[in-house]
């Protein structure tokens, strides 16, 4: 098995606020002559505002042989745009190494600039993550608390929840909050009639209480008896009570279908029973 070598070591370093690699660690990384990588910087067919944000020239002094001579410091976007010919398994494995190191170290400068969570950043945390294990029964609480906590170090890649990142803080309760939104569903006991908040139609709302009662000759009497029920509710915003909960949407969008039809039906008779207009 053919073993591919990373990058090399402090390929990644912060120059004035700004993460860069030198053409010499590039060299080193692709296993290429120097002067052949600030060759191809050189001749980089890009703006030159482009160049200027990210390739600078820098005087260097070789320890071993006291010669002076010129690198260049690479920005994490250059690096890109002068790798993007290097081809190969062994270039796209350097590739991913060098990507890898820049985000490494840039949420370890986050981390610097920013610190980790403060004192009232953690208790905070923790009273949400206490708040939603105790909407839990008791004997589901302590699996919540190990799973919340669990979630937050897998998110931010910490050892301890403690070590997130202070600027991070916001989207630590924001996981915690989301975490609420796919809480299990409990298993509810059979009853034989349940309540449930049916979905506001347009269609009821178009409607007057008494456009349908028309006895039982157009419209039978328990489904006029069944509209009126649901547009009071409607209109109250109070609960349908129903005996199944899990056809019940099902069926008001079967009944809202059939009502269109009778509209239109009643529209129609309308229209017939209007007398004969004389010219």
């Amino acid at each position: 098995m053919t073993t591919i070598n990373t990058i090399p070591t402090n390929a990644i370093t912060c120059e004035d606020s700004k993460l860069v690699t030198t053409s010499l660690k590039i060299a080193e990384a692709f296993g290429k002559q120097h002067r052949n990588v600030t060759a191809k910087i050189k001749s980089l067919d890009c703006s030159q505002a482009f160049r200027s944000a990210n390739f600078s020239a820098h005087p260097y002094k070789n320890e071993q042989n006291g010669e002076t001579y010129q690198i260049w410091q690479v920005t994490k976007d250059g690096f890109m745009f002068l790798v993007m010919g290097f081809t190969g398994k062994k270039a796209a494995a350097i590739k991913e190494a060098y990507i890898t190191a820049f985000n490494a170290m840039a949420d370890k400068l986050n981390t610097l600039q920013y610190g980790t969570l403060s004192p009232a950043q953690q208790r905070q945390i923790q009273q949400k993550v206490g708040t939603l294990a105790h909407s839990y029964p008791s004997e589901q609480r302590p699996s919540i608390y190990n799973r919340v906590y669990g979630k937050l170090k897998t998110t931010f890649g910490v050892a301890k929840y403690e070590q997130i990142p202070a600027h991070l803080f916001s989207q630590a309760l924001m996981v915690i909050e989301q975490f609420n939104l796919t809480k299990p569903a409990q298993k509810q006991p059979a009853l034989e009639h349940q309540q449930i908040d049916l979905p506001e139609s347009s269609v009821l709302q178009s409607y007057k209480m008494t456009a349908f009662n028309y006895g039982s000759t157009l419209l039978p009497t328990p489904m006029a008896a069944l509209l009126n029920q649901l547009m009071q509710a409607e209109s109250n915003k109070t609960p349908v009570l129903v005996t199944n909960v899990h056809t019940a949407a099902r069926d008001l969008d079967g009944l809202l279908g059939l009502l269109q039809q009778y509209d239109l039906l009643f529209k129609q008779i309308h229209h017939l029973s209007e007398p004969s207009k004389r010219v």
